[in-house]
């Protein structure tokens, strides 16, 4: 019942937009379509699609999705086997129903092998599925009881992000142990910690105090290897797990990886593991720094650094095919994650080091190399979007930029395929997840408009035709305080040009990090859709600060979070009201998510003095008290880097100018407040002092805090509760419904 964390504060050749203040309308001549409503209840019940896995041929792939019913509070688990071979490979050739959510990866190219957690006996079994030629030309659904075998048992329930290298015939998994690097008593060790009689925590500095959703504890993640081999024709799984991080103080993945992206932190190829972890001579709360590290499978020598120099986080190594290169992203300085990446190329045969892309101004978040190591996909966020490019690597001395593949969406999972193709998931405004191929990639260099691109999966289409989302997201460019800012604006549903004078509700939306977006992707916890639907305009910012503009118009957020991000905010609110004169005025609404969070308690300071009036406000996981959060932030170096130091050091400067707290004598607009009881990136207590600074003012206002939630609620049951409270409170202070509302 828990949900990937999309958004939150900390996290986050280009075929630009129009840059000018006229608004771009792409289905002007269109109305919304007005069959049911999309709501809450249908959002949560979209199927979730994780990252599609190739088999080492290149010519199956497995789809692992989920889906949740909220009348029967459960969630079903799948796997969907396609055949890139086939003459429609959409075609699902195969699934199976997982009992409870696992993993699975590729033993050889018809042995699939499935990871199943034991919740009772603290285990993991794996079970083997083979898909012979004549199966793969069945369309059926069985169970994992029907067609696995079992191969054998894993003395962990904490197993994750399994790797096999058939070379060396080897399964390497992360699992969380205690200090003593032992496997198979970890799970009696936790149980004996939690028994004990005392509850004392003790830290000396060196590790977070308490990270996410979780305090800091004995345990932490380590990579680990086992013997795994089918020759024979009978299983053989060892019990000698070798802990490949013993003795180094190394966490894979670190503690500040968090699903997905964790997977990313190491890779596998022949008989070495190169993994990314933080640097265990500073202290990880107080740094960003990552290295990375090549270590052999066997763990018979320590792990050897290959990054040098003064460099800040790294993430994503990976092998070539060869296993020649290895390429990584690295950000200059240990200062914050929203560093701009730059691409490493390590030589294994020479230790050289060279370093791509500092001139580009886009930074990189996944890479993969093509098969023939000719070519470096790469994702990046681009002009609100999250696009796929290739980056030939036969030309690293030209000045030759990245070439976009993609147009639209959010992209992530790549997955390189043999003669020029590429497997990747892609979310948007209208769709939580689908599976795409490209194909005819060899020439991108020249002419990527040659790029063809296939659905393999079409799970979320499918589950969104009845509510007809619309798929009209109108873009925008304003002279904001010192840029040109972008924004965008979603009609609502039954909307019309025909309508007359017809007036709208507007919900402002304010996106996280604040080095986030408001872009054509997917969120749970923060859709536009769902506002939308029910007939809402929507008008999203992305002030300076946001991401996939330029790391300049990223990178000057830092030391003015409230300055020009709040006054490009209002302008682009202005714009949008002049440039959509349907919108009513009178009900205008501002929602906020951890740094809009923030943004919305600072609006109640300044609204007026921006010449802004709002209805009512809506403020999920922000920040009252600034200085405050700069010593009960999980990473302390977040805001350090943000507010240009301690507050100690910068007492007259941006935490005074910045912190929301120091205009609570302006406060006066209704204001809904939510807050995760467990939330340690922003902790709750910022959610309860916002409350009673509204109380003390007088000013209408409701709090809900959400038991066991972290910042962003993952709870299905939350998310639902959350919107419905939302809409309960802005229309409370509407003068009228949104005209979509059922009486």
């Amino acid at each position: 019942m828990r949900l990937t964390p999309d958004i939150a504060l900390g996290l986050a050749a280009q075929i630009p937009l129009s840059s000018h203040n006229a608004v771009n309308r792409l289905n002007d001549d269109s109305p919304v379509r007005t069959a049911r409503a999309f709501t809450p209840k249908d959002l949560v019940e979209q199927p979730s699609v994780g990252t599609a896995i190739i088999n080492p041929s290149g010519n199956l792939l497995f789809v692992p999705y989920s889906k949740w019913s909220f009348d029967t509070d459960t969630e079903s688990h799948f796997l969907r086997i396609h055949s890139l071979d086939a003459l429609n490979p959409r075609d699902v050739l195969h699934e199976i129903s997982l009992a409870v959510a696992g993993e699975a990866f590729w033993y050889d190219d018809t042995t699939l092998v499935a990871t199943v957690p034991n919740a009772t006996d603290r285990t993991t079994s794996l079970y083997a599925s083979y898909f012979s030629q004549d199966a793969l030309h069945e369309n059926v659904v069985t169970t994992l009881s029907e067609v696995g075998e079992l191969v054998g048992v894993l003395p962990t329930d904490t197993a994750a992000y399994f790797r096999y290298s058939a070379t060396s015939h080897t399964l390497v998994f992360t699992a969380r142990v205690f200090p003593d690097g032992v496997l198979a008593t970890a799970i009696e060790q936790e149980r004996a910690w939690k028994e004990r009689k005392d509850t004392a925590r003790a830290y000396d500095g060196q590790s977070y105090i308490r990270f996410w959703n979780e305090y800091g504890g004995p345990m932490h993640s380590s990579l680990f290897s086992v013997s795994l081999d089918a020759r024979g024709g009978k299983w053989q799984l060892s019990d000698t797990y070798v802990n490949l991080l013993k003795g180094t103080a190394h966490k894979v993945p670190s503690e500040d990886s968090m699903a997905p992206y964790a997977r990313y932190d190491f890779d596998i190829w022949g008989s070495q593991v190169v993994y990314t972890t933080k640097d265990p001579e500073v202290s990880e709360a107080f740094h960003a720094r990552k290295n990375v590290y090549l270590a052999d499978l066997d763990g018979r020598s320590p792990p050897r650094e290959l990054t040098t120099g003064a460099h800040g986080e790294t993430s994503n190594p990976v092998f070539s095919s060869d296993g020649k290169l290895i390429a990584w992203l690295e950000s200059a300085s240990d200062k914050a994650f929203a560093e701009k990446n730059n691409v490493v190329l390590y030589n294994t045969r020479t230790n050289k080091h060279l370093t791509l892309l500092q001139d580009w101004d886009r930074s990189p978040g996944h890479i993969a190399f093509s098969p023939d190591s000719t070519l470096l996909y790469l994702t990046a966020p681009d002009m609100a979007r999250v696009k796929v490019f290739a980056f030939p690597l036969y030309d690293t001395a030209s000045d030759m930029a990245p070439v976009a593949l993609t147009r639209n969406g959010a992209a992530a999972g790549l997955q390189p395929l043999p003669h020029g193709r590429l497997i990747y998931t892609h979310r948007t405004l209208t769709s939580p997840g689908n599976v795409i191929l490209l194909s005819n990639i060899q020439g991108v260099a020249s002419d990527s408009s040659a790029v063809v691109t296939d659905e393999i999966t079409k799970l979320s289409t499918s589950a969104l035709t009845a509510p007809h989302i619309y798929s009209g997201m109108e873009e925008f460019w304003f002279d904001g305080d010192a840029r040109k800012i972008h924004g965008y604006v979603l009609k609502p549903r039954g909307w019309s040009p025909d309508a007359g004078d017809k007036a709208w509700p507007v919900a402002l939306f304010i996106h996280g990090g604040p080095q986030g977006m408001s872009g054509d992707s997917w969120s749970v916890p923060f859709n536009p859709q769902v506002y939308s639907q029910r007939g809402y305009f929507v008008v999203a910012i992305n002030p300076t600060g946001s991401t996939s503009f330029g790391q300049d118009y990223t990178d000057a957020i830092i030391g003015d979070w409230g300055g020009a991000p709040l006054r490009d905010i209002a302008k682009g609110f202005k714009h949008a009201l002049k440039e959509y004169p349907e919108i009513d005025p009178k009900r205008a609404f501002a929602v906020g998510l951890s740094y809009g969070g923030y943004m919305i308690n600072l609006l109640q300071g300044h609204a007026r003095e921006l010449g802004l009036e709002f209805a009512a406000f809506a403020n999920m996981d922000g920040v009252f008290n600034a200085e405050y959060l700069a010593y009960t932030i999980d990473q302390l170096f977040f805001m350090r880097y943000n507010f240009l130091g301690w507050p100690w050091e910068n007492k007259t400067s941006t935490y005074n100018a910045f912190s929301p707290h120091r205009f609570v004598q302006n406060w006066q607009t209704p204001q809904l407040t939510m807050h995760g009881d467990s939330d340690f990136r922003v902790p709750v207590t910022e959610g309860i002092a916002t409350f009673h600074a509204l109380q003390q003012r007088g000013v209408p206002s409701r709090l809900l805090i959400f038991d066991k939630e972290p910042h962003v609620f993952s709870n299905r049951h939350n998310v639902i509760i959350y919107y419905n409270e939302i809409f309960a409170w802005l229309e409370r202070f509407a003068d009228s419904k949104p005209n979509n509302v059922d009486s």
